[in-house]
C-alpha cells in the first residue's frame, strides 16, 4: 500500500469516485434528485480540489483503490475533507492501512492536528474515525434548511439539546 499525490492525469479515475462519494451522502440524507452529483460536477470538483488542496491516491498493487482530499491551514493543522475507498476494497483493512500511511506522512510534515467532519447519519464513518484515533469532539456544525424538503424527522440529543439528525 502506498499514498501518491494526485495530479490531473488521474481525473478519469478519481472523478467517478467523487460522484459515488457525494451521492452516497445524498442517499443517506434522502436528498431530492436535483441535489445529486453528476459526472460533470465530479470533474469540476476534482479540478477545484487540485487547486485548493491535495488529493492523495490510495494505491494497492499499482491500482488506485481510493483517495484522501486534504486542505492545510494555520497552526500546522490539516482538514480531511473527504476520504473514499472503492466498495470492492472495503472491509479488508485497507482504509485503515491507508489512514495509517496518511498519519505517518502528516506527523513527518509536523502537522499538529487533523480535523474531519462527519454527517450524523453516517454512523459507519463515525465508527471508522473513532477506531483510527479521532477521539476529540472539536466542533458541532449546525444547519438551517431553507428548502423544507431537506428537513429530517430523526433526532439526536447532543449536550442536552435536541437536533434533527441530518
Amino acid at each position: 500500500m502506498e499514498l501518491r499525490i494526485c495530479d490531473s492525469k488521474y481525473k478519469d479515475i478519481v472523478s467517478p469516485m467523487i460522484v459515488e462519494l457525494m451521492n452516497y451522502h445524498r442517499k443517506l440524507t434522502k436528498a431530492p434528485e436535483e441535489y445529486w452529483c453528476t459526472i460533470e460536477k465530479g470533474e469540476q470538483t476534482f479540478n477545484s480540489w487540485l487547486k485548493e488542496g491535495n488529493i492523495y491516491l490510495a494505491m494497492e498493487d499499482r491500482d488506485v483503490i481510493g483517495f484522501f482530499y486534504l486542505e492545510f491551514g494555520g497552526d500546522n493543522a490539516a482538514w480531511l475533507e473527504d476520504l473514499y475507498i472503492l466498495k470492492k476494497y472495503r472491509k479488508k483493512g485497507l482504509g485503515k492501512k491507508a489512514m495509517s500511511l496518511l498519519d505517518n506522512m502528516l506527523i513527518n510534515e509536523n502537522v499538529t492536528a487533523l480535523f474531519v467532519d462527519v454527517i450524523p447519519r453516517n454512523i459507519s464513518a463515525i465508527e471508522f474515525y473513532r477506531e483510527i484515533g479521532f477521539d476529540h469532539l472539536n466542533m458541532i456544525q449546525l444547519r438551517k434548511n431553507y428548502d423544507s424538503r431537506l428537513n429530517k424527522k430523526d433526532s439526536v440529543e447532543i449536550l442536552g439539546y435536541n437536533f434533527k439528525k441530518y
